[in-house]
């Protein structure tokens, strides 16, 4: 895989380009930290070779993104002085994105049984990599045959 492991059923509602400027990010990232084991984790990500779903688990992402992650949780405040008046252009494609999510939302049952069974798949990869990270204390740089660790190997 050369982007990051995402469902179709997550690709269906972000759009086809979600999954490279997720990579992008997550390179970004990785390429910021100083700790390598860090960036192997997230360069493994990025590339699809480990669950996105792992990050949630991951005590240094948490360090980084919790606060953000917990601040999009919380609902908004139905405070109408603050929400900006839409124009009617704004407002169209609002309606307009909204049926799209509706037409979306109604599935054959067949893609909702293959959704869910890949749901399912995924969480089982994921509880197998987060398991090997707690048990070595996120602290294994993982071979990615990308990170700069391996620029240097050529050298010796």
């Amino acid at each position: 895989m050369d982007r990051p492991d995402v469902s179709a059923a997550l690709l269906r509602a972000t759009g086809d380009d979600f999954a490279q400027k997720l990579k992008a990010r997550l390179i970004e990232v990785a390429d910021e930290t100083d700790d390598e084991a860090y960036a192997s984790r997230l360069r493994l990500i990025a590339s699809g070779q480990r669950p996105l779903r792992t990050l949630l688990a991951d005590p240094q992402w948490r360090e980084g993104f919790g606060a953000q992650m917990e601040r999009l949780a919380e609902p908004p405040a139905p405070d109408e002085e603050q929400r900006p008046a839409l124009d009617e252009e704004q407002r169209r494609a609002l309606d307009d994105a909204v049926e799209q999510a509706r037409r979306n939302a109604v599935r054959p049952p067949d893609e909702v049984a293959s959704d869910s069974a890949d749901v399912m798949r995924r969480a089982v990869l994921a509880q197998e990599a987060i398991r090997e990270e707690e048990l070595n204390g996120w602290t294994y740089v993982h071979d990615t045959g990308d990170g700069p660790e391996d620029t240097s190997a050529g050298d010796r």
